[in-house]
């Protein structure tokens, strides 16, 4: 992803580790009645990407990390598939070849509503913003931007299957987000650009959450002005009902700038989607961007609030009608 500046706010914290906060955080109070999403297993997830090593396109991580998505939504009995497409890269200089993969879950209800949930899965093979100007030409672990994504969606995914969510579903997962080139808005998130340009009439979604950097210790996530803008119903929406969940992790005063994001080529088509990212990372595109700067818990808040927004939309759009 890219942005036009990077003028952020910075909110205060609390940490869950304290019995009183279940009294007196919306969270906690919330969550510890019913907590379905699984934080540990999440993070291994997060900690299994990083492991495979720089997983930017054209790399042997590369197609083992496809490989390693892949065969998570097969434990879960999820239809899976590939889509292969291929562009030219600036920022590597040769063609690429990437890969989209697709998940697609269907629940027992009858529904014309498909709820997209994404995040890409590549990294960046360049640290163009590390204080070492050295390391700069090196490529990152990615273990916020990328892997965190892709972990809340892996671990949401095994909860709605869990609990027989009723509706519809496309889990998927971006390649080629973030080999754009840097200082400029060309060749960003090339894989979830691919799949709105050619699989819409196959995969009609009506609405879409991306994840996106939202693993760090610090987890801030206001309103992005994009969705703002393009899709404000729905952004009002999941920013209210998130911010009753966790206040003081999804303000509702949004981002000063925009975020050219996989959410941006559904909006684009008149869909809304909304993105859920946290730019306050001073890790971002460094090489410092590993799995001791995120935390378990902000994958939590991220993916419960995620999954209960799921269900709470699907009971507000099949209530029987008075």
């Amino acid at each position: 992803m890219t942005l036009q500046s990077n003028n952020l706010q910075e909110n205060s914290r609390f940490y869950p580790f304290f019995i009183l906060v279940l009294f007196l955080c919306p969270l906690f109070s919330v969550y510890a009645q019913k907590a379905d999403f699984d934080s540990k297993n999440a993070y291994r997830l997060l900690q299994k990407q990083c492991e495979i090593g720089y997983r930017f396109p054209g790399t042997a991580a590369s197609r083992k990390c496809a490989d390693f998505i892949e065969n998570e939504l097969a434990k879960l009995e999820i239809p899976v598939k590939r889509q292969n497409f291929e562009v030219y890269s600036g920022l590597l200089k040769s063609r690429v070849k990437g890969i989209n993969i697709i998940g697609d879950y269907k629940g027992d209800a009858p529904t014309s509503d498909i709820m997209a949930l994404s995040a890409h899965w590549d990294t960046r093979p360049v640290a163009e913003k590390d204080p070492n100007p050295m390391l700069r030409n090196n490529p990152i672990i990615g273990a916020n931007d990328g892997a965190s994504g892709v972990a809340v969606v892996l671990e949401m995914a095994r909860v709605l299957k869990k609990r027989h969510y009723p509706g519809r579903v496309l889990f998927l997962f971006f390649d080629l987000e973030d080999s754009g080139i840097p200082g400029t808005m060309k060749e960003w998130c090339r894989g979830s650009g691919y799949f709105a340009q050619h699989s819409l009439k196959e995969y009609p979604i009506t609405a879409g959450i991306n994840f996106d950097m939202i693993g760090d210790q610090d987890l801030t996530i206001p309103p992005e002005p994009y969705s703002l803008s393009l899709a404000p119903e729905m952004t009002k929406d999941f920013w209210d009902f998130a911010a009753k969940k966790a206040p003081l992790y999804f303000p509702q005063t949004p981002f000063s700038f925009y975020i050219y994001d996989d959410h941006i080529h559904f909006l684009k088509k008149g869909i809304p989607y909304i993105d859920l990212i946290d730019f306050q990372y001073p890790y971002w595109h460094t090489q410092e961007d590993t799995p001791d700067k995120c935390s378990p818990n902000s994958l939590f808040v991220v993916g419960q609030t995620a999954l209960d927004y799921l269900f709470y939309r699907w009971e507000s759009m099949h209530k029987p009608k008075p």
